[in-house]
């Protein structure tokens, strides 16, 4: 029984000291896990740290122009272009009527020109528009009283004669023509073939008997009229509207006295 008893307790004491290994070795795997653990999530971090950096380095910051402020760009340069003319127009009908008319605001190219810049020039001709306007009108008033009441040298009668017009490839000789002009008006007219066709050739001629006394055709002078003087002549050589072709002839004037 003691040798039974013996046994038992050495079979005991062998089989504590094959398990304490086993119960040594579980710290060092977690450890083991736990390092591979901290691999990973620095493998699985590493590639969001440069999707990052490649997002920060694309131009994605681009520059354009919205749609809208081109749509507005456009608008100020045709209202620049449109006031331009109306300008060009009005400081034109003065010089010829009135003698004399004040300068063009001085306007750059559209092209050049921020938004502001454009509204800043639109401001300037509109301005300038709107004070031509009223010269003229003021002018317009003169004009309708001389019809009225007409002063020494305020009425010419002109005669138009021996007219040619050289115009696209096409020359042709224009009927007389005789009218009456009040000084500070200005009128234009139609040139037409003498030879009466179906469809028959013809030019618009502008006349204009100044303020200043002075008789300006397609906007050039070509004599001034005093008005002490009864009648007389010029001849004129002047280019059509567009400014491709030619218009020349003879006019003679003479002053209307109704007294």
């Amino acid at each position: 029984m003691p040798t039974l008893r013996s046994g038992l307790l050495l079979a005991t004491l062998l089989l504590s000291a094959c398990s304490m290994p086993i119960l040594q070795d579980s710290p060092s795997s977690k450890v083991d896990n736990r390092d591979t653990n901290t691999v990973q999530t620095n493998a699985l971090d590493t590639p969001s740290v440069n999707t990052s950096a490649a997002e920060e380095l694309t131009p994605t910051n681009t520059t354009t122009v919205p749609t809208e402020n081109s749509s507005t760009n456009k608008t100020l340069m045709k209202q620049l272009a449109d006031q331009t003319a109306l300008a060009q127009s009005n400081h034109t009908e003065l010089t010829n009527r009135l003698g004399k008319a004040a300068g063009l605001p001085k306007v750059s190219p559209s092209q050049s020109q921020t938004d502001k810049e454009l509204n800043a020039s639109i401001q300037a001709l509109r301005t300038y528009v709107s004070q031509t306007n009223t010269t003229l009108a003021a002018l317009n008033a003169r004009v309708s009283d001389r019809q009225k009441v007409a002063m020494n040298g305020d009425v010419i009668r002109i005669f138009l004669s021996e007219v040619t017009v050289e115009h696209n490839a096409v020359s042709f000789k224009a009927q007389p023509l005789v009218g009456q002009w009040v000084r500070g008006e200005s009128r234009g007219i139609r040139l037409k073939d003498n030879i009466l066709f179906e469809n028959p050739k013809s030019e618009d001629l502008n006349i204009t008997f100044s303020e200043t006394y002075q008789l300006v055709v397609n906007n050039q002078v070509i004599a001034t009229i005093n008005p002490n003087r009864e009648k007389n002549d010029a001849n004129f050589n002047v280019a059509t509207h567009d400014k491709t072709g030619s218009i020349k002839g003879k006019l003679d004037y003479r002053i209307v006295d109704d007294k």
